[in-house]
């Protein structure tokens, strides 16, 4: 499946797993000029490369290496000659993704990509005329980066928002170090937010900070409870609620408990460690 809108000067690509009638994961890749930031799911391949057909295609940036961002880079670099940039951090999953470990769920719905090669993106990088700031914001992966462009107002955030509220994290995630990059990004000159999840945000600015007071009411009343001597479980049923369908098809990869734990966990981070 894949859904094609344009927000002037920017396209957005929907795409996600066609199971019958039903896409169980959606994700953006968005075009500006000749620059794709993030290719997609390697599964929604055929129907992403009509899309692109016709176009020209140079550059590739990543915003980090998961599977369903980096799923296209090996073909689009072939069939266009592009150039592929992200964090150095991300640059040996992207050569090898069967570094990434992949889960059967995330095989099934989003697919192994190919190996590629990208170089790394330093603080800055000039793309169709405009030049982007790079900003490192881990917690949804270590190599994470946003992009901004400020004479815009765009932000290009990934999967590093993800909508105003978070009630799910991947095992691999850090609830404290999300809500730091969040911090770190707000400050900045920005309306617009492309989304890799939501697609394009208005108000950018507004509704990164409502997830900022989201976050901070949420981990306020784990610990609330934490220190009244509730146990993890019992703190997610009272918060979060029961578990839900991708508790269970994920083998608990992706779940509201790990929400609870990773804000837990903060108590036995030695002090300054969880910025490194």
């Amino acid at each position: 499946m894949i859904r094609v809108r344009k927000w002037g000067e920017v396209t957005g690509f929907l795409m996600g797993r066609s199971m019958g009638p039903y896409v169980p994961y959606t994700v953006h890749a968005f075009l500006v000029g000749d620059t794709l930031f993030d290719t997609g799911a390697v599964h929604a391949h055929r129907e992403f490369m009509n899309a692109l057909a016709g176009r020209c295609i140079t550059t590739i940036v990543n915003t980090h290496h998961h599977e369903d961002h980096i799923g296209n880079n090996a073909m689009i670099r072939r069939v266009f000659g592009a150039v592929a940039y992200a964090r150095e951090e991300a640059l040996p999953f992207i050569a090898d993704p069967v570094r990434i470990g992949l889960r059967l769920y995330q095989r099934v719905v989003w697919g192994c990509p190919d190996p590629s090669r990208a170089a790394p993106l330093g603080d800055s990088i000039e793309l169709s005329d405009r030049v982007f700031r790079v900003i490192h914001t881990p917690g949804h992966s270590p190599d994470h980066a946003c992009l901004l462009e400020p004479n815009e107002g765009w932000l290009f955030t990934g999967d590093l928002f993800c909508g105003k509220t978070i009630r799910y994290l991947r095992r691999d995630e850090d609830f404290p170090l999300i809500l730091s990059s969040l911090k770190r990004l707000f400050p900045l000159d920005f309306s617009t937010i492309f989304c890799g999840l939501k697609g394009r945000v208005e108000n950018g600015r507004e509704a990164l900070g409502a997830k900022i007071g989201f976050m901070e009411d949420l981990q306020a009343r784990v610990m609330d409870l934490h220190r009244k001597g509730y146990p993890p479980r019992e703190i997610r049923t009272r918060i979060l609620g029961r578990e839900g369908a991708m508790h269970y098809l994920s083998a608990a990869h992706f779940s509201k408990q790990h929400v609870i734990d990773s804000i837990l966990a903060q108590e036995d981070t030695p002090p300054g460690d969880a910025l490194k």
